[in-house]
């Protein structure tokens, strides 16, 4: 199995449980290096909220809005939806599924030595944690990571021994189950970056147990209340302290410029500034950065519609992912598995690859192979389509949203589509390529209404242009083009 996603670029994959908005540790710990990883790496970064039931299985009215706070805080510290995919666990089942197969093969021994079960049993001493969730829940963190086959995992050290069960897991499978003579899953790499300490306003690791940390959100006076009740390292004016051992110094040496890290490193060491100017200039230092995260997040917040649109984009993306690592490790299992090409003409490969029916290859006329290409491929999702009028169905979902489905073949990589220009909401292009294979593009209703009006029309016909690119699959809009890519086989838009 290769490694490369996304032209090349090697895959990482990390998510993060949903215990509310982050704080300043989530994001120095872990988000900074998101951000600039999604700019080297085929990035998949998600909400873990069914982890978060193994330890807060008997309260849950605040997950939800507790995994949008997270999506939202993702997004305000740069997480770019154009540059990687952001997703929500529970909305991909192909995560569950996975986590059954390896909980047949993966002895208990394995997840009873993990470090952090006897730790959290010791940590959370009221919190009765004797349910098979909790103890396997480092297996369910293994089909996370295993079902997007990435190449790198980061993780802090004390996530060292979750990665190492993972790459275990990968191996006693591709032990017991092989596609065709070859391992289905690879065995991925912890990433370790250098990431600086964090202390917490009382000196302690930041943490929301604590009640000492300092929320991306929170609002500038906030903030600055937070920092003046910091404690310091210095119990006397008179006192030399060190920034080392100082929460207000931390700060100063993650937020403050060299000029004004050195200035209160000399004044602290040497008992020649205040804590309380120490303090002040932490505070202009932490929401000058905090700032422009503010303002992501509030124009987010603002417009809930585009959240919610990047949460199903994110989880029609990873589902795409995840169900081809799913066909191979179904087939590599031996599971029986039905699909159109029993019920139709579809030639449908051992991969899930659909192509293009006999019957259209043999059709007269240009018109008939598109016909026959559109209805074989409604066929496979007739259970979420009933047919309207040719080339136009209707979604059994309950909004009756109509659907235009039209099929195109390549001519040297660019595939020329007719529409009625009628209104629709939801546009399927299938694109067969030269090998006769369908890829499947649903664009959703949000995505056509902007971009409905910019295709051009000639004689009360709509031209829909695609094309090839190193990127991906590009749509052409007068003189821009915008990649496609995410859409193929992202079905939930006629759910």
């Amino acid at each position: 199995m290769t490694e490369k996603h996304d032209n090349q670029r090697a895959r990482v994959l990390s998510g993060m449980r949903p215990t509310g908005k982050l704080h300043l540790g989530n994001y120095v710990g872990a988000l900074q290096n998101w951000v600039k990883l999604q700019n080297t790496h085929d990035c998949f970064f998600f909400v873990a909220d069914w982890h978060a039931l193994t330890t807060d299985y008997d309260d849950t009215a605040r997950l939800a809005s507790n995994t949008l706070e997270v999506v939202l805080d993702f997004l305000a510290a740069g997480l770019d939806p154009e540059k990687c995919t952001i997703f929500v666990q529970s909305q991909v089942l192909e995560h569950a599924e996975l986590h059954i197969l390896f909980s047949m093969i993966t002895p208990l021994g394995w997840l009873e030595r993990v470090p952090s079960f006897k730790e959290q049993q010791q940590n959370l001493p009221n919190k009765d944690l004797h349910m098979y969730g909790f103890l396997g829940y480092p297996l369910l963190q293994a089909a996370d990571i295993l079902l997007y086959r990435p190449k790198y995992v980061p993780v802090g050290e004390d996530q060292v021994a979750h990665v190492e069960l993972t790459r275990e897991v990968a191996r006693r499978f591709n032990h017991f189950y092989k596609l065709e003579g070859k391992p289905v899953f690879p065995e991925p790499e912890a990433l370790l970056t250098p990431t600086p300490k964090l202390l917490g306003t009382d000196k302690r690791k930041m943490s929301k147990s604590y009640g000492n940390t300092i929320l991306l959100s929170d609002d500038a006076a906030a903030v600055e209340e937070k920092i003046k009740n910091s404690v310091t390292d210095r119990p006397k004016l008179s006192d030399k302290g060190s920034p080392d051992r100082c929460p207000v110094g931390n700060l100063h040496q993650i937020f403050s410029d060299k000029e004004r890290l050195a200035h209160i490193t000399d004044g602290c060491t040497n008992a020649t500034i205040t804590c309380v100017e120490c303090k002040a200039l932490a505070v202009e230092s932490v929401n000058a950065h905090l700032e422009p995260i503010r303002q992501r997040r509030r124009d987010l917040t603002q417009n809930p519609e585009r959240l919610q649109e990047i949460i199903r984009q994110g989880a029609a993306k990873a589902s795409h992912a995840a169900e081809e690592t799913m066909v191979e490790a179904r087939s590599a299992v031996g599971l029986l598995q039905i699909n159109a090409a029993n019920d139709s003409n579809l030639d449908v490969e051992p991969t899930g690859t659909l192509r293009i029916p006999e019957s259209a290859r043999q059709a007269a006329s240009d018109h008939e192979r598109q016909r026959i290409i559109t209805s074989e491929w409604a066929k496979r999702v007739n259970a979420l389509l009933k047919p309207d009028r040719p080339g136009i169905f209707i979604s059994r979902n309950g909004r009756g949203s109509k659907v235009g489905v039209y099929a195109a073949e390549e001519n040297s990589g660019v595939w020329e589509f007719k529409l009625e220009d009628r209104p629709i909401q939801v546009l399927a292009l299938l694109a067969v390529d030269a090998s006769g294979r369908i890829h499947a593009y649903v664009l959703p209703p949000r995505f056509v209404r902007d971009i409905w009006k910019q295709f051009e029309r000639h004689d009360s016909v709509v031209r829909v242009r695609l094309m090839t690119s190193p990127t991906g699959t590009l749509l052409a809009l007068g003189d821009k083009h915008i990649t496609i890519q995410e859409y193929e086989g992202a079905y939930l838009p006629l759910q």
